[in-house]
């Protein structure tokens, strides 16, 4: 099958002229690509965008970032070091290549091993005009912006916590002129059209506050809190006309989108339209006149794009049918591009019809293969299939879930649990999901509760009870997915990532009988496990959750290394070796708690290791396989494996799991706000 590729990491340039990405080759590895797109660049100026791609060497944590004179800058690091090393690529000149040919370039094969060193550049680069920077620094990531003769701003948290940024300048490629600011930072939002002044929001004693910065003498100040409201975290600004898209609140505490007034008199304005779209706002990308917005708005599972007139605050939704928009877009003179994907169709750049404020070249039609990586033409809402979204109820509430097939009657149901736990499906891509719909397979991702993008009550409801309420909605979940199949048809399969993974594993626990295979990626064993073995930042999410009572039913603590002992269907599991969010030694546990079980019931079981592998080890080099392996696994039906009544020895816990809710107030971040990485 002739897949389109999958792309991760989009940027654009401080104007929107170009983007950028990584784009995944057929074995995982990853390259760097880029577009010119309003075709400004020689040799293809005038003409329709254009993509280069580079050498298949990178991997999930560099970083990506195209310069408005054409180049692109990748940041590499090393985990743990503190060591990072800057690389400026630049297009050959228009002799080296002929105009209409395919940029993509070779793939490899290239040299990827672990160091940092650069291999031979693919398809029309200049070696001659590529340069190298080895930096150390701790915490850095590179932003659009900066005055002339600034490629871009390098960010950087210390140890201390202070920040300091610096200029990318180039020939040679160096950081410089930095400006230190006494706390961690958001976003930088340019605040005129020089590149020197710039809105962030900056942490302090009290939580975070806009500031003002200067590059020019390096000086900060707090912006003035209006009277009529307080301003809680910058969104987007528009240099242009001055716009200033602010979360805030008029007084009340509620959050709203607020329209930030600066000056001697500052005042925010609460947009009345704006603020009465149905569903959670994200603003994505100002026009270059500052005068129209394009907004992200989200319901759950699903998001619609809607393009918002500041002038007069009315909003209509963009040809383009429900799916998902990443949080990064780019509006140029030749039109607004985002970052769009649907349950069949991965991430990709959408060139929003009649954005553009000049007429432009005629609309590049990319291969039905994409190989040229061009900005794709809008998708045709009647004819794009689209997974559907259903909500299940249970005894204590419902809850949404993607549904992708016909889960009454297809061979296989996959039961995908998300990680996070702050996290939720959407009508966006997820290439496993796809890969199990390909072989035949329903897919039911659900939204259980703990998921985000329900209100605070739904997110909040497994604060202290991880593995509780959760558990709850996925055992009735499979009781209605399993009365409404056939009697002969086999039990639904399950599959669950992180967090999803430990979710899935007291789930083959608490009703061995009602799964028919479990596969997991990446999982922990219990929160106390976990919270002594893994990292400060994971430490801080299951501090910030709660521990909580054990729960007062019959399947006890969540404690899969006490419950393995339960599992009676095959398992296989997999966990990179070098993942620094939950560590390998989990599904080592897991391994050594079911060898230690034996019985004659004993499921088959494989926990593998990935060498050199992080927490996505099917999305690094290598995964390609692993995901055959893992769809193989998952669609492989056992004759055996139908519904079976438990054993009269094996107790199976009471469905109506009840928990205590802690009495500390927890709040969280979603993946949503623009914080820092």
């Amino acid at each position: 099958m002739n897949r389109r590729p999958e792309r991760i990491s989009f940027r654009f340039s401080a104007r929107s002229r170009f983007a950028a990405c990584l784009v995944a080759t057929a074995d995982g590895a990853l390259a760097p690509g880029w577009w010119d797109l309003d075709g400004t660049h020689p040799p293809y100026a005038g003409g329709p965008p254009r993509y280069w791609e580079g050498a298949p060497a990178e991997t999930t944590a560099t970083q990506v970032l195209p310069t408005e004179d054409g180049g692109l800058l990748r940041l590499r690091s090393t985990a743990g070091s503190g060591r990072h090393l800057l690389l400026l690529s630049r297009p050959a000149p228009a002799s080296a290549t002929a105009a209409g040919t395919s940029l993509a370039g070779p793939r490899g094969p290239y040299p990827a091993g672990p160091g940092l060193k650069d291999p031979s550049p693919a398809g029309p680069m200049d070696p001659s005009r590529a340069e190298e920077l080895v930096v150390e620094a701790r915490g850095l990531r590179l932003v659009p912006g900066g005055p002339p003769g600034t490629l871009a701003l390098a960010v950087e948290t210390a140890h201390d916590g202070r920040t300091r940024v610096r200029r990318v300048r180039s020939a040679p490629l160096r950081l410089s002129d930095p400006v230190i600011l006494p706390g961690r930072v958001t976003a930088l939002l340019p605040l005129d059209g020089t590149g020197r002044r710039y809105a962030t929001d900056l942490e302090g004693p009290d939580g975070y506050r806009p500031v003002s910065l200067d590059l020019r003498d390096g000086t900060w100040h707090a912006l003035p809190s209006p009277a009529n409201g307080r301003i809680h975290r910058l969104l987007l600004s528009a240099p242009a006309s001055g716009l200033l898209l602010t979360a805030s609140d008029p007084g009340d505490g509620r959050l709203r989108i607020a329209r930030a007034t600066l000056g001697d008199r500052p005042r925010l304005g609460f947009p009345e339209r704006l603020n009465s779209l149905d569903g959670a706002v994200l603003p994505l990308a100002a026009d270059p006149a500052g005068e129209r917005v394009a907004l992200r708005v989200s319901r759950g599972a699903q998001a619609r794009l809607f393009l918002y007139d500041v002038g007069t605050d009315r909003s209509r939704p963009a040809a383009l049918p429900p799916g998902a928009f990443h949080p990064v877009a780019g509006w140029s003179t030749s039109g607004l591009r985002v970052v769009y994907a649907a349950p069949d169709r991965p991430a990709d750049l959408v060139t929003v019809p009649d954005t553009a404020t000049h007429p432009g070249p005629a609309p590049y039609n990319a291969p039905s293969s994409s190989s040229l990586g061009a900005p794709s033409n809008t998708p045709d809402t009647a004819g794009t299939s689209h997974a559907a979204t259903e909500w299940f109820t249970t005894p204590s509430g419902r809850f949404e879930a993607v549904v992708l097939g016909d889960r009454r009657t297809a061979p296989t149901v996959v039961v995908a649990l998300h990680g996070g736990p702050e996290d939720h499906w959407t009508l966006g891509h997820d290439p496993v999901l796809a890969r199990l719909s390909e072989a035949g397979a329903a897919v039911v991702a659900p939204n259980q509760r703990g998921s985000t993008g329900y209100g605070r009550t739904h997110a909040e409801a497994i604060h202290g009870a991880w593995g509780v309420p959760d558990l709850a909605d996925i055992r009735s979940l499979v009781r209605t997915l399993t009365e409404q199949r056939p009697p002969d048809a086999e039990p639904p399969v399950l599959l669950g990532i992180s967090y999803g993974g430990f979710l899935a594993l007291l789930a083959v626990c608490a009703d061995p009988y009602a799964w028919a295979r479990c596969a997991v990626i990446a999982p922990f064993l219990s929160a106390r496990g976990l919270r002594e073995r893994s990292s400060p930042a994971v430490r801080a999410l299951i501090d910030r959750h709660g521990l909580g009572e054990p729960p007062d039913d019959d399947l006890g603590p969540r404690d899969v290394e006490r419950l393995a002992h339960r599992i009676r269907v095959p398992l296989l599991a997999l966990h990179g070796c070098d993942d620094p969010v939950v560590p390998v030694d989990e599904t080592r546990r897991l391994r050594r708690s079911l060898a230690r079980a034996g019985g004659p019931q004993r499921a088959p079981h494989d926990c593998l290791d990935i060498a050199g592998a992080g927490h996505h080890p099917l999305q690094e080099r290598g995964g390609a396989g692993l995901t055959d392996r893992l769809v193989s696994f998952l669609t492989a039906r056992v004759p055996d494996r139908r519904r079976t009544p438990a054993p009269p020895e094996l107790t199976v816990a009471d469905a109506a799991v009840r928990h205590r809710r802690s009495s500390a107030v927890f709040g969280h971040i979603t993946h949503d706000e623009r914080t820092p990485p």
